[in-house]
């Protein structure tokens, strides 16, 4: 496998600022974890490309504390699409659109860098079994 020397500029674009920096100084530790974000880029659909979908793809997942946000879509500039649990709040937690500069000029916020392909509804139910009904993805 080859060793990268830089983060591919399409990917350091998606990490957030105070965790781009410890990345890019430990840049041999994350090589998986920047792999992984470059080929989840590469799968991510379209804005509007999952409406109506029963289950949406969680390409990325971004967290800090009780908040978490799952991004289905992405525009590959700044838009994004995906659902927002904001301080554990999950009656108001909402599906909606977001600025991928917005997320990533906050220093307190984390891309998952071990965040396992799913749907956001899996990943909802996994995370909060008593609110969220189990998706048609788990149930087998």
């Amino acid at each position: 496998m080859e060793t990268l020397t830089a983060i591919p500029k399409e990917v350091a674009a998606l990490i957030p600022c105070q965790q781009l920096y410890i990345t890019k100084q430990n840049l041999n530790e994350f090589q998986d974890a920047i792999k992984q974000l470059e080929t989840a880029l590469h799968l991510c659909p379209a804005i509007g490309a999952t409406d109506g979908a029963k289950e949406h793809p969680a390409i990325f997942h971004y967290f800090y504390g009780g908040t978490d946000i799952y991004i289905c879509e992405y525009d590959k500039e700044d838009l994004m699409f995906g659902y927002s649990i904001l301080n554990g709040d999950l009656q108001n937690a909402e599906w909606g659109y977001t600025s991928l500069s917005e997320i990533t000029s906050m220093p307190q916020f984390n891309i998952d860098y071990h965040f396992e392909p799913q749907t956001i509804e899996a990943a909802l139910y996994e995370a909060y079994p008593d609110y969220y009904k189990k998706p048609q993805s788990l149930e087998g």
